[in-house]
């Protein structure tokens, strides 16, 4: 890489980072390392199913996607109380301390994410949810309440239930579906959205206009701050704004308002993949059978139906399989030595020896055997693709075809700045923008997805590529003056260690100035107990950090965060030996006796019969990945040989 695209600058924390109390050698109870490392992969080996993955609880989409595939079912009146009771569990494991509810697991409080799994629990009705209720409506009402959420997505969602007036949300008219510019992008790919994005837009555009409202039973009076804390004049302006827009879409002409929910229709009906989503997307599937049913379209409509078969299907299980095989790779296992990741690689692939159609599919974007393949979005196919290449899966003509097929499908997948968003790639800004990002049905760009797409670009060999390139310049581009990247869902200390792997994976490593401003953030936001934890806050319309939270990332320490950095550490070979060692061994004593991980930051739950707890197969997956590595740094420098923290070889690295 040239000196001109990897220029990158920040300012390094001054404040003395937190003492903590050094590693000491294993006590009576806890395990060694090699103990640990066996213990792991027993755990995780009980948990793989018989299809050969692993399910990541709310891996589909996390906390707020839980709570919206409750309320939808609610809607459509196509409650599961078996499937319901497992939501429920799920929801309630990951409430935070502060009583609010992450996006992601391991993440920070979410204005809206709380305010959409207040209703989701009481749709589930559990009255031992009480309490986690209170604490929740505490929460919202000391972060502004449903006014601070913003218009979207919030908002948005709550209005089905009549809660919140549509004349709150961002309007999106059908007739800017009638648009020649809306046509050209949803034809070449190249001009505004990709198909997925321009059905979703149909869908918001036909809600927008008919607004469907079913009552249900759920209170929202507890979720009003008394006084708002946003200005009581920029309220009033955006509310006046909103009031207007929507107003102006209403003296739309009849003939043409018809005649842009018939095109909404249209682009609805012909949208759907053969899967029964629109682009793999579970939100925006959720949305588009929303609008169907809008539109007078009942759940046996084979649209909607399959829709929502669709979502019940979308149970995590690609990302969690992709990650678990991930951190067994680096653990020493391959495909060929371990029943275990022959499974997983099986479960990933396409069927080798299937030849009942003549078209390869592409990993992570199809329905294999019946099952959900790897999840249909960027990030998604990204985690399986680099998953694949660490634990060195067989190839053959038609596994080649998919990956290619999957890169090129990558490749195209760049927004304008160089960067990657999970769904609904937009290269120009259409008009109803809003109403499309705020939702998350077209995200902003994501410093971690696109980490996660040049890392698995790099693995595939095209670490040469412009389009790798154009995103390794964006990705440093970001980078703060302190050091971090900045994510929405899952906080920074996330968002920083998965571009240092990304980094690593092309070729930028220690040495470089963004690898050792961000390893000497991330060293001076240890935690006494030689942890990590984020619980930075971010303003939700925005996305943008608080200024009083950015200069350190302090929260109560977790087992996935600890772990990430641990595993960056090592990655990066930025090592502080006290620092690491003492995280290794807040990992090692959190560890529970059946070799999973419990405590800080451990997203589980009883199930309401309290019979056993709900594992997050992703946690286990990062702590194992993290102690393998230190076990071979520490093999390492026992033989006084030089460190190797990850594969030497790697396709593609310059």
């Amino acid at each position: 890489m040239d000196a001109a695209e990897t220029t990158a600058t920040h300012r390094v924390t001054v404040a003395a980072p937190p003492a903590h109390t050094p590693a000491a050698p294993p006590g009576e109870g806890e395990r060694s390392l090699p103990a640990a490392l066996a213990a792991a992969r027993a755990a995780l080996a009980d948990q793989q199913d018989k299809e050969g993955g692993w399910t990541a609880v709310g891996a589909a989409g996390g906390t707020w996607w839980e709570a919206i595939d409750v309320l939808v079912h609610h809607l459509l009146d196509t409650v599961d109380p078996a499937r319901l009771a497992q939501q429920r569990t799920s929801i309630v494991g990951r409430q935070n301390d502060d009583g609010g509810f992450p996006l992601r697991a391991d993440g920070p409080s979410d204005l809206s994410c709380t305010l959409l799994t207040h209703v989701a629990l009481q749709l589930v009705g559990h009255a031992e949810d009480r309490e986690r209720l209170d604490r929740a409506a505490r929460f919202t009402r000391k972060h502004g309440g449903i006014d601070a959420a913003g218009a979207e997505p919030a908002r948005f969602w709550l209005a089905f239930t009549g809660t919140v007036g549509w004349d709150r949300t961002v309007p999106m008219p059908p007739e800017l579906l009638l648009l020649p510019s809306w046509a050209a992008g949803a034809v070449d790919g190249h001009d505004t959205l990709d198909p997925s994005a321009h059905a979703i837009a149909a869908a918001l555009g036909v809600l927008g206009s008919v607004r469907p409202v079913r009552e249900l039973p759920v209170d929202t009076a507890p979720l009003h701050a008394e006084g708002s804390t946003r200005a009581a004049l920029g309220e009033a302006a955006a509310t006046a704004v909103l009031r207007t827009a929507h107003a102006l879409g209403r003296r739309s002409p009849r003939p043409l308002r018809h005649k842009a929910l018939r095109e909404a229709e249209r682009l609805l009906l012909n949208g759907r993949q053969p899967d029964g989503t629109w682009g793999g997307d579970p939100p925006g599937t959720a949305v588009c059978a929303l609008a169907l049913w809008a539109l007078g379209h009942g759940t046996r409509h084979p649209a909607v139906g399959a829709a929502l078969d669709a979502l019940v299907r979308d149970d995590g299980s690609g990302d969690g399989t992709a990650l678990v095989l991930r951190a067994l790779a680096e653990a020493g296992d391959r495909a060929g030595s371990d029943p275990v990741v022959d499974r997983a690689v099986d479960r990933l692939l396409p069927a080798r020896g299937d030849r009942t159609t003549h078209t390869p599919q592409p990993v992570g974007r199809v329905r294999d055997r019946g099952v959900l393949a790897p999840a249909g979005d960027t990030d998604g196919t990204a985690l399986v693709l680099t998953a694949l290449h660490r634990a060195d899966a067989p190839r053959s003509r038609e596994t080649d075809t998919a990956v290619a097929e999957a890169v090129r499908w990558l490749l195209e997948r760049q927004s304008a700045n160089g960067g990657r968003s999970r769904h609904g790639v937009r290269r120009r800004f259409p008009p109803g923008r809003r109403a499309l990002t705020g939702p998350a049905f077209v995200e902003r760009p994501a410093p971690w997805v696109t980490a996660h797409v040049v890392e698995a670009l790099c693995a595939a060999g095209y670490a040469w590529h412009p389009a790798v390139r154009r995103a390794l310049r964006t990705l440093l581009a970001e980078q703060t003056l302190e050091g971090f990247w900045q994510d929405r869902r899952g906080g920074r200390l996330h968002a920083t260690t998965q571009v240092l792997l990304a980094l690593d994976a092309a070729g930028v490593g220690a040495g470089h100035i963004a690898v050792e401003g961000a390893m000497e953030w991330i060293y001076q936001q240890q935690n006494p107990d030689g942890g990590w934890g984020d619980d930075a806050a971010y303003t939700p319309d925005t996305a943008a950090y608080a200024p009083d939270t950015a200069p350190r990332a302090s929260g109560p320490s977790t087992v996935g965060q600890t772990a990430r950095c641990v595993i960056a550490a090592h990655t990066t070979g930025v090592l502080d030996a006290p620092r690491v060692e003492a995280a290794v061994a807040f990992l090692l004593r959190h560890q529970g006796e059946n070799g999973g991980w419990t405590g800080p930051g451990k997203h589980s739950a009883a199930a309401p019969d309290g019979t056993h707890p709900v594992a997050d197969v992703r946690t286990d997956a990062y702590a194992l990945w993290a102690i393998a590595l230190h076990a071979r740094h520490a093999e390492s420098v026992r033989r006084e040989e030089p460190v190797i923290a990850v594969p030497a070889e790697q396709e593609g690295r310059r």
